[in-house]
């Protein structure tokens, strides 16, 4: 699906979501399109940040090895 036609889609259930108010299409609109955006970037932060913990854990570089770690149940309280 292209972009044009998610935010389409965006600003049909926005219009629907707020009652189907007449003469309110451009802001139905503009508001998907912003909402497209922080979609995108939201996405594109996620992937960076997996790929990121994908090559840290491939060159072994981890905070506290796993026998380091105790279950809460064992773990003293604070």
């Amino acid at each position: 699906m292209d972009k044009e036609q998610r935010q389409r889609e965006r600003a049909y259930k926005i219009w629907e979501d707020e009652g189907r108010p007449d003469g309110q299409h451009a802001d139905h609109w503009r508001r998907a399109g912003e909402e497209g955006q922080l979609s995108d970037q939201e996405s594109d932060e996620v992937t960076r940040v997996n790929q990121q913990a994908d090559d840290e854990f491939a060159r072994g570089d981890r905070e506290s090895e796993p026998e380091n770690i105790k279950p809460p149940s064992v773990a003293s309280p604070d």
